[in-house]
């Protein structure tokens, strides 16, 4: 393979180059360039396929980071991101596994921000939640464990019941307005006897 030329791809980023050869552009990272020797001339096609395959590594890596660097990500979002992006799995894998040696991705730590985040969720809803970022069920169990659905519940009971009257017909709509709210029919009972209002079956 011959490289006809080898130039600085975009201005806002040093480390990517854009090599024009015999068999079409390439992104080249600016370490895989050096790492592998890569240079205008004649290269041979597995060391210039390697240097394509670090390099897309790399950029991928660079792109995943800048993805997570104002918000806490799934280890499902992160891969979902990069497959759109274009890369395949070869690609994808060792950065996810990269990102997970260095604590970069945590599911555990991003139920837990959720959860902190949205503390008037029932546990229901949390996990509907959890599980459409595509956490682990391992962090979402452990989240869940610590969740108190009753005074979420509580709070929701008394701003829904705030200047309504007391008659069956509120109650039957209250308890519907829990119950789209993922709180169990116990919780609700519970919280309707704490405020000393009497549940009909």
């Amino acid at each position: 393979m011959e490289i006809k030329s080898l130039s600085l791809k975009n201005k806002n980023n040093a480390n990517i180059f854009l090599a024009l050869t015999s068999k079409g552009e390439f992104s080249l990272h600016s370490e895989a360039i050096v790492k592998n020797g890569i240079k205008v001339g004649e290269v041979d096609d597995a060391v210039f396929d390697s240097a394509l395959m670090q390099s897309n590594i790399l950029i991928a890596t660079e792109r995943a980071m800048k993805y997570i660097s104002t918000k806490l990500k799934t280890e499902h979002q992160i891969k979902d991101y990069l497959y759109k992006q274009g890369y395949n799995s070869q690609v994808v894998n060792p950065v996810v596994q990269k990102l997970n040696d260095y604590n970069l991705i945590n599911d555990f730590q991003f139920a837990k921000s959720y959860m902190v985040s949205n503390k008037n969720f029932s546990a229901n809803k949390l996990k509907q939640k959890l599980i459409s970022f595509g956490v682990k069920q391992g962090a979402i169990d452990e989240i869940l464990y610590e969740v108190d659905d009753f005074p979420a519940c509580q709070k929701s009971a008394q701003k829904f019941l705030k200047n309504k009257p007391l008659d069956a017909a509120t109650i039957q709509k209250l308890t519907r307005h829990l119950l789209s709210q993922g709180y169990s029919f116990d919780t609700i009972k519970t919280v309707l006897h704490t405020l000393q209002i009497e549940y009909e079956e």
